[in-house]
């Protein structure tokens, strides 16, 4: 028996664990490489790090091949460094129980660190207090600036707007009181009237630089796609870390946008029951990640009659805003036009420093809306009258 530690790594954060061991000079290797380095391990112990992962899985069906790698363990060097993936690191330390006495986490990036005789315990939380912005955390000025800036960016929608300001200013009073965790809206309606442009309005509203955490279900297959979602466990055919627990950990802010959720699958579907209860989810792994604090907006192209029809009452009854977007009226489109086509001109002429001439502007706002519901077909438009006056511009 010997003292040495046996360290644990999270699989969500393996490639930043190589990026830091990678710039400390060290150099990672798998166990079944070892024979490799025979001569150089010994010599310089402390370059090495030593992943036994694959030795793990592999014994735990092969007893017997303990009786080889053993030795080689007890061998090497007290300096030089052995991981194993933390899914993994209790079965690792029964089955090495005279090369490892402990673990402990190598790299603490959300980890609270553990060591004990007989096992690891892991507590991985990623958490909306922990260095993202959100909605909650708000100073009054701050609140203010939000809601100007979403009455401000969001053309139309009076009705939207000024109800959700009032739920969400319930959500804070609550939030504090604790009795709700987070605050979800789902919202239905024709494609291209301004749901999903209502996510990145909030997220800009919040502060945030990265990216927002938007997840499509349009691009999901039916099969799978909880796995894809959280991701799927070692040795699963597919992804292996979900996308939702990848873009959360990527955004500075509390805030998840679920587009086109009519696609989804059953098992999505009580996933989002479940986390819109608890306010935390688990993913594959186990890891535990606590939205206190978050909103969650929810997008979809569904009718009324159809929402009722899809989802389950269960579900419909944990959307804390539920709304229908409407059309936009002929004067709000001529508002939303003229707004986009001021805001690329800014950009046009900072970038190029030039100045557009009054007829080329005329030619931009020249936009027959009448003809259009779609603002997606809109900007379109727009994108191909500035693409036909650029060239004027351009040396």
């Amino acid at each position: 028996m010997t003292d040495r530690t046996l360290y644990l790594y999270s699989y969500v954060h393996f490639a930043e664990l190589k990026l830091k061991m990678k710039s400390e000079g060290k150099v990672l290797i798998a166990g079944h490489s070892i024979k490799d380095y025979a001569e150089e391990l010994p010599k310089i112990p402390d370059k090495y790090v030593i992943d036994i992962s694959h030795w793990v899985e592999f014994l735990a069906d092969h007893k017997d091949g303990i009786n080889s790698i053993e030795p080689l363990i007890l061998h090497l060097p007290e300096k030089i460094i052995f991981l194993c993936d933390d899914r993994i690191g209790d079965i690792a330390l029964d089955i090495f129980r005279f090369c490892f006495s402990s673990s402990a986490y190598y790299y603490n990036v959300g980890m609270q660190e553990s060591n004990s005789k007989g096992g690891s315990t892991k507590s991985y939380i990623t958490s909306s207090l922990n260095n993202k912005k959100i909605f909650i955390s708000l100073t009054e000025e701050g609140l203010i600036s939000f809601f100007d800036s979403i009455n401000t960016n969001l053309i139309g929608h009076r009705i939207f707007k000024t109800e959700l300001e009032k739920r969400l200013k319930s959500f804070r009073l609550f939030n504090k009181l604790g009795r709700q965790k987070l605050f979800s809206v789902f919202l239905m309606g024709e494609s291209g009237i301004g749901k999903t442009e209502v996510g990145r309005i909030m997220h800009k509203a919040l502060g945030g630089e990265e990216s927002l955490c938007k997840i499509s279900f349009g691009n999901y297959s039916s099969k799978d796609s909880l796995n894809s979602l959280i991701g799927s466990p070692r040795g699963f055919i597919g992804s292996e870390t979900g996308e939702l627990p990848l873009k959360i950990n990527k955004s500075d802010v509390g805030l998840i946008l679920i587009d086109e959720f009519e696609k989804a699958d059953n098992p999505v579907y009580n996933f989002f029951l479940d986390l819109l209860e608890e306010g935390k989810f688990s993913d594959s792994m186990s890891n535990v990640y606590d939205l206190e604090g978050y909103i969650i907006l929810f997008t979809s192209n569904l009718t009324p009659d159809q929402y009722k029809r899809r989802l389950s009452p269960e579900l419909r009854s944990r959307f804390d805003y539920v709304c229908q977007f409407q059309l936009l009226t002929n004067e709000e489109k001529k508002d939303y036009i003229h707004r986009q086509i001021e805001s690329i001109i800014q950009k046009f002429e900072d970038k190029l420093h030039t100045t557009i001439s009054e007829a080329d502007k005329k030619t931009l706002y020249d936009i027959d809306y009448l003809n259009f519901t779609n603002l997606r077909k809109i900007n379109r438009v727009i994108k191909e009258k500035f693409a036909s006056i650029a060239p004027n511009y351009i040396d």
